[in-house]
């Protein structure tokens, strides 16, 4: 029985009709059989390769154990996930900007570890970048050979830890969309457009630009000869699981909140030369991983090799089987098609607000590997251009040690990146971690609490639930980190928020407050509701590395 990684690609295969067959490289009906033992000595290959992944996708995410929280956004998911367990609604009393995932596996986390920890959410991070290197594996070795699984997989799990530690350790939406991303294309180069389309909507519920794997996907249905049966199963899979989720939640509130209510944050970017120091940085970190690959870029068949190739194929009709030797020539222009365009739907997902946050580059780990790989499969393949020293090492060493040498080189720049965040501490932990501390030892179980910033982890920390369903000034005044500052205010927040605010502050007036905002676009004193309710029965108590917290004489 073949393999998968020796089974052809029907979706990569090319048109069926006479013309083009006549022109094109005919197609290998399969190769023989697998013998009992060979299939066997496969299988345990396989599974000796997804052990050693995971083992080292542990080592690289045990940094991401050492801090309380690494982001905002856990403090945000750990405080929703703490509400909702307390009966709250999501899209109701529990708001956020994304889809409904990532609270819900925070709240199943939370349940089993409880609401002072994250570890089985570090845990459950641990298992999403496994599987995703599994899997990146297992397209690796389906679309370029046997010889490029492990090091596709050693290559995915090196490169998530080429960011800064904040970025790289948060247990957050990108982690855990990138098994579904990478699921989509599995799938839909096997053809099985259904899971594909599934695949896309786990994603695309976990974060919006999880639809992005849709570029390349609506190609490969549209290129078979089923592409009517194709396409309608591809988006049937994508769209069922989000209709469903938005009925079962509220199709209105569902709809504004995950699709329509980020219209000013996704417009407010910083000056072109922000935007642009940004996006370098992301990119700069993210290929360190991948720094090998550079010395092999002179090596790849340029314009007269291409043409050289491209005359051989016309004379030259033999089909080679797929294995060491990489995919068939018939399929090279069809692969880099394909991922070119993973490559290009995953920098506009990166791309999308323009506000180019390091957690976003996670992205195009899967597709970037992929590509890495298909270059060393390019400079082995055929005779290479460049350095004559160059091209007699990479010519004895083939594909496989090649293909392993990147792998180690990226790992080096993990150890790295690594051994930073071992050391590293979140931005304001030390405040955040003093400023929950001071209030929960200055309020009473269940007596709720308001925090006017951007750091929601404080509720979460002290263990207080918050007087508002909005949890940080972000969606009631368009602030975020890598916004224009110029759009930040009410008539920018998050349109309907402000008289819903209203009511919760006189309906549940905060024990304790907290003023987060010094020194920030959106100072306390440009709000008269808040002056107004500080000057309602409200005292300072105390200044924390310029939060000031306030507490109500009666409560």
């Amino acid at each position: 029985m073949p393999t998968d990684m020796d089974r052809p690609l029907r979706t990569l295969s090319p048109p069926a009709s006479a013309t083009a067959r006549a022109n094109t490289v005919e197609v290998v009906s399969g190769p023989p059989s697998v013998r009992p033992r060979a299939r066997s000595r496969i299988a345990r290959s396989s599974v000796t390769e997804s052990v050693l992944l995971c083992l080292l996708t542990l080592v690289v995410r045990l940094p991401s154990f050492r801090r309380p929280f690494w982001s905002p956004d856990e403090g945000y998911l750990a405080t929703q996930a703490t509400m909702l367990r307390n009966g709250g609604h999501l899209y109701d009393d529990v708001v956020d900007r994304k889809p409904p995932l990532m609270p819900w596996l925070y709240e199943a986390c939370f349940a089993v570890a409880g609401n002072n920890g994250l570890a089985a959410v570090r845990v459950a991070a641990v298992v999403s970048l496994g599987v995703t290197a599994i899997l990146t594996a297992r397209t690796a070795s389906r679309l370029l050979g046997a010889w490029a699984a492990l090091p596709a997989g050693v290559m995915t799990v090196a490169a998530s830890a080429a960011l800064p530690a904040p970025d790289a350790m948060a247990a957050t939406f990108e982690i855990f969309m990138l098994p579904a991303t990478v699921a989509a294309l599995y799938f839909g180069i096997k053809g099985r457009f259904l899971a594909a389309g599934l695949a896309v909507a786990l994603a695309a519920l976990t974060k919006q630009v999880g639809f992005a794997p849709l570029l390349p996907l609506i190609p490969l249905a549209l290129g078979g000869s089923r592409r009517r049966r194709d396409t309608v199963a591809l988006a049937v899979g994508a769209a069922a699981p989000v209709v469903i989720c938005a009925l079962a939640l509220g199709a209105h509130r569902f709809t504004f909140w995950v699709f329509l209510s980020s219209g000013s944050y996704a417009t407010s970017p910083l000056g072109a030369l922000h935007v642009a120091g940004r996006a370098a940085a992301g990119f700069g970190n993210l290929l360190t991983a991948f720094a090998a690959v550079a010395v092999l870029l002179p090596l790849l068949p340029w314009r007269r090799h291409s043409r050289l190739r491209s005359a051989r194929l016309r004379r030259d009709r033999t089909v080679w089987p797929r294995g060491e030797t990489g995919p068939d020539a018939r399929l090279s222009r069809s692969l880099d098609l394909l991922l070119a365009g993973w490559l290009l739907a995953s920098v506009m997902a990166v791309a999308v607000g323009w506000h180019f946050y390091g957690h976003y580059f996670l992205q195009l780990v899967p597709p970037v590997v992929l590509l890495a790989l298909r270059v060393v499969d390019a400079v082995c393949g055929i005779p290479p251009a460049g350095p004559a020293l160059l091209r007699r090492q990479v010519g004895r060493a083939g594909r496989p040690a090649t293909a392993l040498g990147v792998a180690v080189c990226s790992l080096l720049a993990a150890a790295w990146w690594t051994a930073g965040a071992w050391q590293a501490r979140p931005p304001q932990m030390d405040k955040s971690v003093a400023v929950a501390t001071f209030v929960r030892d200055h309020s009473a179980p269940g007596q709720p609490v308001f925090v006017w910033g951007m750091h929601p982890e404080i509720y979460w920390l002290s263990d207080r639930p918050p007087s508002s369903r909005y949890l940080t000034a972000g969606l009631l005044t368009n602030f975020s980190g890598g916004g224009d500052i110029r759009r930040v205010g009410p008539f920018y927040a998050v349109p309907g928020t402000w008289p819903v605010f209203r009511r919760e502050l006189a309906h549940t007036p905060p024990c304790v407050f907290v003023d987060d905002s010094l020194d920030t676009p959106y100072p306390l004193t440009d709000y008269p509701e808040l002056r107004t309710l500080l000057a309602d029965g409200f005292r300072q108590v105390a200044e924390i590395e310029g939060a000031r917290v306030y507490r109500r004489d009666v409560c």
